[in-house]
């Protein structure tokens, strides 16, 4: 039994060794395989260390990396062309010692030190991928964006270059307009209309101005007073008359005066918000039909006016904003009207006209500063004189035998621009214009007369804006406060 027990302890013990000796040999065959990833410049050289004496050395790709064993532990590698390849190493005993992954990347400790050089306080990290070269971080402008791409195209052969950079800050852009008109216009007219008929014998003589008739039955006063009754002279709006009439002589003289004096004021402020490099549009008006005829029938286009705004921004730096705008006011006018009457119809359509102003540009602005983008100063001036020759040139009586119109029209207009930086705001911080608005009860309405108004509250810890180059927020009185947030109503 002694003997049994001591034979199965020995068949355990060859067992256990036998295990231990497979795992060992199996650990070294692992380490010696190991695989290990090494990355070389191109046109530039490594060398590597090995763990063993290399005999027999196999390049994937021999276009990508060349290899030279200059000792037995070490080998040369030189980077030819981006890319990757693998190289296998033997000993002696033709047993494999390890396998290197070589990688040939641009030189970016080079790339990073020229950027450092042209762009010390630009935070730009550079990588490789394959015969690319990947550019990140943000940057304080786009311009050194451009700058940082522009150097590392010296690096590559091929300009193939993954750009990852950002301009660092807000992309969102408030754009606030104001366009001012003010036209101011004066018309003075005088027109002078008589009619003087006078009978002596058998001839009827006489004058008028703005019209009168021949009568037919010479010598006879009645149908010279007929004549001027059938077209009676008379006033458009403010003016004098005055007539005469005897037994053969008649005078009747009516004079239209007029001086109007005009003062229009148009003001258009919108405001619109968008991310860097998308265009927004924003338009308030309506349209109005326009009467289009063809061969069958009449079909309708409408055409839109009021306040149009277009634009799209760009974040150049934290302190420079590009804008591409576009900006139209127009309103329905009756000057240059247009009438229309279908043939083989008894309609007639009426058409308006439009009064446009606008302005098309590109610009450059800092945040927060506001630039004028167009103007307009306009004067016209029209004098008109309808005179009899020779009467009408007299000094003071000469105004019997003359009409005269003065006009004169002064247009003066600005359109401001403010970009802004924006970012989002809480909602209970925001004011709206309905938040003022008080509709009275039955009680106010019947009794008091009360109507419905506008109350205007008192600032509250919530009505604040932001100053520019500060973080403090002030106290805002009234509604319209702009800031890092955006626009308040």
């Amino acid at each position: 039994m002694e003997f049994t027990a001591i034979k199965a302890l020995y068949k355990k013990c060859i067992v256990f060794l036998s295990i231990l000796l497979v795992s060992l040999c199996f650990t070294t065959n692992v380490n010696a395989t190991r695989t290990e990833s090494i990355s070389v410049p191109h046109n530039k050289s490594r060398l590597i260390e090995i763990p063993g004496r290399a005999k027999k050395i196999s390049v994937g790709n021999p276009a990508i990396a060349d290899i030279l064993i200059l000792r037995s532990n070490k080998i040369y590698v030189l980077g030819k062309q981006f890319g990757t390849t693998n190289v296998i190493i033997w000993d002696s005993r033709d047993q494999l010692i390890t396998v290197l992954d070589v990688e040939v990347t641009h030189d970016l400790n080079a790339l990073k030190s020229k950027l450092y050089e042209f762009m010390p306080n630009e935070k730009i990290s550079v990588y490789t991928s394959q015969n690319k070269l990947v550019l990140s971080g943000e940057v304080s402008s786009a311009d050194k964006i451009a700058t940082a791409v522009e150097i590392a195209n010296t690096f590559t052969a091929d300009g193939e270059i993954i750009n990852l950079m950002a301009v660092g800050g807000s992309h969102q852009v408030m754009l606030e307009v104001t366009v001012a008109e003010v036209q101011r216009s004066l018309v003075r007219e005088f027109d002078s209309k008589f009619v003087f008929a006078h009978q002596g014998g058998n001839w009827t003589w006489g004058g008028a101005s703005g019209g009168a008739s021949v009568p037919s039955n010479v010598g006879i006063i009645d149908p010279i007073i007929d004549a001027a009754i059938s077209n009676p002279l008379s006033i458009d709006d403010n003016g004098l008359f005055a007539s005469f009439l005897s037994s053969n002589t008649l005078f009747a003289a009516a004079f239209d005066i007029a001086k109007t004096n005009g003062l229009a004021k148009v003001l258009a402020e919108p405001t619109l918000t968008a991310i860097s490099g998308e265009e927004a549009e924003f338009i308030s008006g309506g349209e109005f039909p326009i009467p289009v005829p063809n061969d069958e029938n009449i079909t309708i286009e409408f055409k839109e006016f009021g306040v149009a705004l277009k634009f799209i921004p760009t974040v150049m730096s934290a302190d420079s904003i590009n804008l591409a705008l576009n900006i139209e006011v127009s309103e329905i006018s009756n000057q240059n009207a247009v009438s229309i009457a279908p043939s083989g119809t008894n309609t007639q359509f009426f058409v308006p006209s439009l009064s446009k102003r606008g302005a098309k540009t590109t610009i450059e602005l800092g945040n927060g500063q506001t630039i004028g983008i167009a103007g307009l100063l306009n004067e016209n001036i029209t004098d008109v004189v309808e005179k009899l020759p020779g009467l009408g040139d007299l000094p003071i009586i000469g105004q019997l035998f003359r009409s005269q119109s003065f006009r004169k029209g002064e247009t003066e207009l600005v359109i401001l621009v403010t970009p802004r930086l924006a970012k989002p705001v809480r909602k209970q911080d925001i004011t709206l214009p309905t938040d003022n608005f008080v509709e009275p009860n039955d009680w106010e309405y019947y009794l008091l007369g009360r109507m419905s108004e506008l109350k205007r509250n008192e600032p509250t810890e919530n009505s604040y804006t932001q100053t520019s180059n500060s973080s403090n927020y002030s106290i805002a009185p009234k509604a319209g406060s702009e800031g890092r947030f955006g626009h308040q109503l």
